[in-house]
């Protein structure tokens, strides 16, 4: 049951939302700047003859000399009146927290930063007022320096503590009104500037070795003294994970190690002798020298806990997790410490670092730590074939359709299941490895599926990237690469899956794993074999934006529903893009991918229109990527498999060698059937349709839909009809179908 103040709390949520917009930061940072440049400048041009609340000013034509106009004449004089010297604090105040607006900080301890400017006002009045009352010259335009609480602070206190004690007192509360405002602690400010006090003594020194060095120099060369270089203390934190073969730790120095020769581990194969092409077609993975030493490691911890401590984050590393690409560095934050407070600082990291791009996990799904991913150094590049030797993807034979997706952080090969997703929508700018991706799930689809049981619809409008595979006997039909045709494809596509749904439903099957079984079970018990087993159809979209351009009410009406109602029958989607924009990638076509791929993006829009969230905008390209698995909604970072054209290539003409593809039985139904199908009633709506075409001139699927009250599948099959009769023509430049027959010939 909720307490009283959670209830209170809930019912404040609008009003918290509104005020933790970023909107809302940016218009009060924008308003306290303008505010304070305001109150700046009218005090800084205040004039004692102006009028204002206390002071009637120069006379009835006086003119004001003020900045700020009548009203800067105004705030200048009262708040001078009132605070004196300590009215400077105000302005300082309002542009810190404006500034803390705009840059989309956090600004915790609002109270502790009030107070602070409320002591820096109360110090400078009194010491104001002090210095005033011993004859030094302060506020030669002002005539109350200390203003009126300056004055009753040191009427107060001057008794009480005397000449020694007043300055000692203002100079206390200064000193505490400038820690409350500025979020380093004393600690770090003193770590701070010793560190420049090195640097410029180290500048110094280095300039009188280059000096000492210089031609023509009598002396010997100046050598400075030997110091201890400043090294951690021995920590040791524990290494999570030491990199997968191919990843070798520079500590070693030892070369990658190249998985060995692997035992030929059952694939599938298919009972006329299909073979699954050996790993000897890709290339072994080159000898590379990666990873971080024990040294490095540490020397990066120690720079992350001192950047957290210069902008007041306590935080300790606890443990590293080295992998090809990248390094994540585990913090374990101090206590009261939000972990946002460490996402802000990602970029101040990077600088610190010296890196590429930091991205920031908060927290590591199931630990109390927040996990900061630092690129390497030297790179590894994850091959395709250290995933397909892998025991991950041996352990798959279950699986009908794996992918092997590359490596995860730590070095291990990631290997998923298409079936389970059941679709999978990839996203990524131009050069960040999205085509490279899609070669290696193909492939790797290739080295574990045969013919008879996997068959591939591939749509390259881009012509270039998937024509390689036309010739392989796994094709259900050529590379499909003009956009149109595409979206005929697509249309068929969904009149089979149709059809398949009719054939389950006759024979009592709810997916096609169990009509398969049932097929084999007539097999076995004589029955005779009416129908041939049914193979998964992978279609991949490399890319989707070029059809959405041509055709976008069709292309998004049949991917929509293919991916809601296509998994059951083993029809499986997987559509790339390289422009991640709304109008693409649209609601309801997001909605039916659950399973999601990014690459690099450019902008933190584009990271969310994929993911949901930021991150994909500080990936490092090159085929790093964020995978979001249907059953999660947290990323994982994994680093995409290479597969270069020429290791294609192999495998297609191995592929190539077997035979060509049978064709794709994409009629379903029987003869019988389909004379019954084809009876007096759908006659006699065909003849109707084709008098409303004629008579109307004009050949439209959605006229036929109104006019006959049927369905588009039915109304499209009508339209095909008429155009295999000559009756109306084929779709030309975007244009609409011509009537090719007039009235009197119907």
């Amino acid at each position: 049951m909720a307490t009283p103040g959670e209830r209170r709390g809930g019912d404040r949520a609008p009003g918290t939302q509104f005020l933790t917009h970023p909107k809302t930061h940016e218009a009060l940072g924008i308003l306290g700047i303008a505010v304070a440049l305001f109150l700046l400048a009218s005090l800084l041009s205040y004039d004692p003859l102006d009028p204002s609340f206390v002071n009637s000013g120069g006379g009835p034509g006086h003119q004001v000399h003020n900045y700020g106009g009548r009203w800067g004449a105004e705030l200048a004089g009262d708040l001078l009146e009132l605070l004196g010297v300590g009215v400077l604090a105000v302005p300082f105040f309002l542009a810190l927290l404006s500034w803390r607006f705009l840059s989309a900080k956090a600004t915790p301890f609002v109270i502790w930063k009030l107070a602070g400017c409320v002591l820096l006002m109360v110090s400078l009045g009194l010491l104001a007022q002090f210095f005033a009352m011993a004859g030094l010259p302060v506020g030669r335009t002002w005539e109350r320096p200390g203003g009126f609480i300056g004055e009753e602070l040191h009427r107060i206190f001057s008794p009480l503590v005397g000449p020694v004690g007043l300055p000692l007192l203002g100079l206390t509360t200064l000193v505490l009104g400038m820690v409350c405002l500025i979020s380093r602690p004393l600690a770090g400010l003193s770590f701070g500037f010793r560190g420049v006090i090195e640097r410029v003594a180290a500048r110094v020194r280095e300039r009188r070795a280059a000096k000492a060095q210089l031609p023509g120099r009598i002396r010997p060369p100046y050598t400075p003294p030997d110091e201890e270089e400043p090294r951690i203390e021995s920590r040791s934190f524990p290494v999570l994970m030491e990199p997968a073969p191919g990843v070798a730790t520079a500590e070693q120095q030892v070369h990658a190690i190249v998985p060995p020769p692997q035992p030929s581990f059952p694939f599938a194969i298919s009972k006329e002798g299909f073979q699954i092409p050996p790993l000897s077609k890709l290339d072994l993975p080159a000898r590379v020298e990666s990873g971080l030493s024990d040294e490095e490691r540490e020397t990066n911890a120690q720079i992350i806990e001192r950047k957290l401590l210069d902008f007041g984050v306590e935080g300790k590393v606890t443990q590293a997790q080295p992998g090809p690409v990248i390094t994540r560095y585990e913090i374990e934050p101090g206590p009261g410490i939000k972990i946002n407070r460490i996402v802000a600082l990602a970029d101040d990291l990077a600088l610190a670092l010296r890196a590429l791009s930091v991205r920031v996990v908060a927290p590591i799904p199931g630990k109390a730590v927040v996990g900061v991913e630092i690129p390497n150094r030297r790179r590894a590049t994850v091959h395709l074939r250290e995933v397909l030797a892998s025991k991950a993807f041996e352990r798959s034979t279950a699986s009908h359709l794996p992918l092997a997706l590359g490596k995860d952080i730590a070095g291990e090969p990631y290997v998923v299941n298409l079936s389970q997703m059941p679709h999978l929508l990839i996203a990524g700018a131009t050069g960040s490895g999205k085509s490279v991706c899609i070669n290696a799930l193909i492939v790797s689809l290739l080295y574990k599926a045969t013919a008879e049981s996997v068959r591939l619809l591939l749509i390259d409008p881009k012509r270039v990237e998937l024509s390689v595979y036309n010739g392989i006997p796994h094709l259900a039909e050529r590379v499909v690469c003009d956009p149109k045709e595409a979206s005929k494809r697509l249309q068929r596509l969904v009149l089979h899956m149709e059809g398949r749904y009719k054939l389950f439903a006759r024979l009592g099957a709810r997916n096609i794993a169990s009509y398969n079984e049932l097929e084999l079970k007539a097999k076995r018990e004589g029955g005779g074999e009416i129908f041939q087993p049914l193979p998964y159809l992978v279609v991949v979209i490399d890319e989707l934006a070029d059809l959405m351009l041509t055709a976008s009410a069709d292309v998004e009406r049949s991917i929509v529903r293919l991916a809601q109602m296509a998994r059951a029958v083993g029809i499986h989607l997987i559509v790339a893009t390289q422009r991640p924009s709304v109008d693409v990638i649209t609601g309801v076509i997001k909605a039916n991918f659950p399973a999601r791929l990014a690459f690099q993006v450019s902008s933190k829009v584009d990271s969310r229109t994929i993911l949901d969230m930021n991150g994909a905008e500080q990936l490092l390209g090159d085929g790093d990527m964020l995978f979001i698995p249907p059953s999660s909604s947290k990323p994982h970072r994994i680093h995409g498999s290479f597969v270069s054209d020429i290791e294609i290539k192999r495998v297609v003409e191995f592929l190539e060698a077997q035979g060509k593809a049978e064709e794709f039985p994409w009629s379903l139904l029987p003869a019988e059937e389909e004379q019954e199908k084809s009876g007096d009633e759908d006659d006699e709506l065909y003849r109707q349709a084709v008098e409303v075409v004629v008579t109307t001139r004009q050949a439209s699927i959605s006229l036929i839909q109104r006019r006959l009250r049927i369905g588009f599948n039915r109304a499209a099959r009508m339209i095909e009809r008429m155009e295999h009769e000559r009756i109306v023509s084929r779709i030309e430049g975007g244009g609409p179908r011509a009537v090719l027959v007039e009235p009197q010939n119907t």
